[in-house]
C-alpha cells in the first residue's frame, strides 16, 4: 500500500476502521473542525475523467463555515434514504487543496482543503456500470444534515477499462478451492484469516493449516485438502496493556514442528496503544501508535495450543528503542515462515524506517531504521535469543530488549534491510534448483517491479534475491472475479508434495494460497483459496 497505507502491514488495522465508514455516518469527534456557527452540507460533482489508467469523480464539498475537511459518500442508482434506496459504493474526502470560488462557497475566509479527487476502480465499476452516481456530503459539526451534493444523478457510472497487461507466465494450473470461507465455516466474527497460511504435521500425521488472527484457530485434516477449519482455539491474544510484556495482539505467522509434539511458533505482536488508557493522543490512531515485537511461542502437544512464555521468555525481536506514543508505526513484524536449509534456520523480519518520516531528504531527520527486510538466521530453534540479522556483511546483529536495561549502541542491534524481500509473506526452497523461493504481494506500491501483483524472487543464500518476477497482476486475478469489491492480500506457497512436516520445500508445482477479501462487507466476510500453480518458468537464468 503509497506512503504508510501502501505497506500490507498496516491493511489489517485499517480495513477494521473502514467499517465505520459504511452509509451516512458522522465523522468521528476527534477529526471534527470547531466552528460556532456550523452551517449547511454544501457541494459539487464536476464530472467523471479517465485519467492515467482508471476513472476518477471530481467535485468539491464542505460544511459551511467549517475549515476542516469533511467526509463523502458514493451511491449508486439512487441516493441514501431514497424509495428505493441508492446502493453505497464507496467513501472518500474532501481533502484535496481548493481554489478561492469554492472557500467562498463554503464561507472559509482562511482558505481550506474541499475539493475531492475519488478514483474509481475498475471491479467496482465492472458492478456499477451504467447506474447513476450519487454523492452525499457528511456533516463534521452541529445538528446539521448530510446533504446530497449538486450535479447528483447526471453523471452514471462508466464501464471498466482495464489496462493492457504486460508478459505474464503460464502460471495457474488448475481452478481454486475454498480452504475457508468465513461466511460458511467462521466460529466467531473474528475468526477470520489474516495472515499468509501455513502449515505443519503433528506426531499423528494430522495436517494443521493455519492462516492466523489474534485469536488463532487452524484447519486439521489428514491432508492439506481435506484440512477442515475448526473451532478449537489454540491461541488467544491476552490484550495486556503493559507494553513491556509484549502480549497486546499476537499473529502466529510463523510455525516450526521440531519433533511432531513440540511446535514452535514466532508471533507478530502488535502493541495498540489507541487502545491502552494514556498511550495514545486519540483513540482512533491506529498509524502513530502502533508498536511491532516479534514474540516466541511453544506448543508441546502437537499445535493443539500454543502457551505464553512469561517475560522474558516470550521475547523474540525487536527494535533497540521503545514504545513512543505518537511515533510509529514502528518495529519489526515476522511476516514470512521459517525454512531450515542445512544447519541453519531462516526467516525475515520487516520494519517501517523510523522516527516517521525521515530520510535523507532535506529538513528530514536521519533514519534510525530504515525502512525494508531483515533478514534472520539461527542454529537453534528453541532458543529465541541465538537469532541473528544481517548486518551488511554477515549475521551479526543481535536483538536486544529496550525494557529489560539500558542500550548502550542501539545501531548496533539494528538489521541492514536485504533488497527485494519488502512485501513478502512466504518463503520456501526449492530443492531442485536450490534456491530459496519469496513470495511477494505488490500491492498499491511505486515499485519499479512493475504493476500489482503476485510476485517472486529467488536465492542462492538468502541474502542476494533476484529482481522480483510477475507471475500475474492483480487486474488479471479481478477480471476472473464475479462482481463485486474485491482486494487480495497473504499470499504463500504450500506443496502437498512436500516430504518435511514443515512443508518448507516446493516442488514446480505447489498451491498458491491466498486471502480474498469484500469490501462491500468489511472486515469479517474473507476466503482462503488454494489454487495449483506452475513455477518451472521461475528459475530459469537463476541457478
Amino acid at each position: 500500500m503509497p506512503g504508510i497505507p501502501s505497506k500490507l502491514r498496516l491493511l489489517r488495522v485499517l480495513i477494521a476502521f473502514a467499517m465505520g465508514l459504511i452509509g451516512l455516518i458522522p465523522a468521528p469527534t476527534a477529526a471534527r473542525a470547531q466552528g460556532s456557527h456550523p452551517g449547511p452540507v454544501t457541494g459539487v460533482i464536476d464530472g467523471v475523467a479517465f485519467e492515467g489508467d482508471q476513472y476518477y469523480v471530481h467535485g468539491w464539498a464542505c460544511q459551511e463555515g467549517q475549515r476542516g475537511s469533511i467526509s463523502v459518500n458514493l451511491y449508486a442508482s439512487h441516493p441514501a434514504g431514497a424509495t428505493p434506496p441508492g446502493i453505497y459504493v464507496m467513501a472518500g474526502s474532501a481533502d484535496l487543496a481548493s481554489e478561492p470560488a469554492v472557500d467562498q462557497e463554503c464561507h472559509d475566509a482562511s482558505g481550506g482543503k474541499h475539493r475531492f479527487r475519488i478514483a474509481l476502480p475498475n471491479q467496482q465499476l465492472r458492478t456499477f456500470q451504467g447506474k447513476k452516481l450519487f454523492i452525499h456530503g457528511i456533516a463534521l459539526a452541529g445538528n446539521v444534515e448530510n446533504a446530497l451534493l449538486a450535479g447528483s444523478g447526471r453523471d452514471s457510472f462508466p464501464a471498466p477499462k482495464w489496462p493492457a497487461d504486460p508478459p505474464t507466465p503460464n502460471f495457474l494450473d488448475g481452478p481454486r478451492v475454498a480452504a475457508f470461507d468465513t461466511a460458511k465455516e467462521s466460529c466467531e466474527q473474528i475468526d477470520i484469516p489474516d495472515a499468509a497460511a501455513r502449515a505443519f504435521r503433528d506426531y499423528k500425521g494430522t495436517v494443521h493449516l493455519i492462516a492466523s488472527h489474534y485469536v488463532t484457530r487452524a484447519g486439521l485434516g489428514p491432508t492439506l485438502e481435506t484440512a477442515k477449519h475448526n473451532c478449537q482455539v489454540v491461541y488467544r491474544s491476552p490484550h495486556d496493556g503493559n507494553i513491556a510484556n509484549f502480549d497486546d495482539a499476537t499473529w502466529l505467522n510463523a510455525f516450526y514442528s521440531v519433533d511432531g509434539k513440540r511446535i514452535v511458533a514466532l508471533g507478530h505482536m502488535e502493541y495498540h496503544g489507541w487502545e491502552h488508557p494514556g498511550m495514545c493522543a486519540t483513540k482512533n490512531d491506529s498509524a502513530s501508535c502502533w508498536y511491532n515485537v516479534d514474540t516466541f511461542n511453544l506448543s508441546t502437544d502437537g499445535g493443539y495450543h500454543f502457551a505464553r512464555p512469561n517475560p522474558t521468555g516470550n521475547y523474540f525481536i525487536s527494535l533497540p528503542y521503545k514504545y513512543q506514543p505518537n511515533q510509529g508505526p514502528e518495529g519489526y513484524s515476522v511476516d514470512s515462515n521459517i525454512v531450515k536449509v542445512g544447519q541453519w534456520y531462516y526467516d525475515e523480519v520487516y520494519a517501517w524506517g523510523w522516527p516517521p518520516n525521515c530520510g535523507g531528504g532535506k529538513g528530514q531527520k536521519p533514519c534510525l531504521v530504515l525502512d525494508g527486510a531483515c533478514a534472520i538466521r539461527t542454529a537453534n530453534i528453541l532458543d529465541p535469543s541465538s537469532w541473528r540479522g544481517w548486518d551488511g556483511k554477515d549475521f551479526t546483529v543481535q536483538f536486544v530488549d529496550p525494557y529489560r536495561g539500558t542500550v548502550a549502541n542501539p545501531k548496533a542491534h539494528v538489521c541492514a534491510p536485504v533488497p527485494y524481500l519488502d512485501y513478502a509473506t512466504g518463503i520456501n526452497y526449492h530443492p531442485a534448483s536450490h534456491l530459496f523461493v519469496a513470495t511477494l504481494w505488490n500491492q498499491g506500491s511505486a515499485s519499479s517491479w512493475g504493476p500489482e501483483g503476485v510476485y517472486f524472487t529467488t536465492s542462492p543464500d538468502f541474502i542476494h534475491w533476484s529482481k522480483p518476477k510477475l507471475a500475474m497482476t492483480q487486474n488479471q486475478m479481478l477480471r476472473s472475479e464475479p462482481e463485486g469489491n474485491w482486494s487480495y492480500m497473504y499470499f504463500s506457497l504450500i506443496d502437498p508434495k512436500s516430504t518435511d512436516s514443515n512443508y518448507m520445500t516446493i516442488t514446480d508445482n505447489p498451491y498458491l494460497y491466498y486471502v480474498r477479501m469484500d469490501g462491500n462487507h468489511p472486515p469479517y466476510q474473507r476466503v482462503l483459496f488454494r489454487q495449483r500453480i506452475k513455477l518451472n518458468w521461475l528459475a530459469e537464468g537463476q541457478k
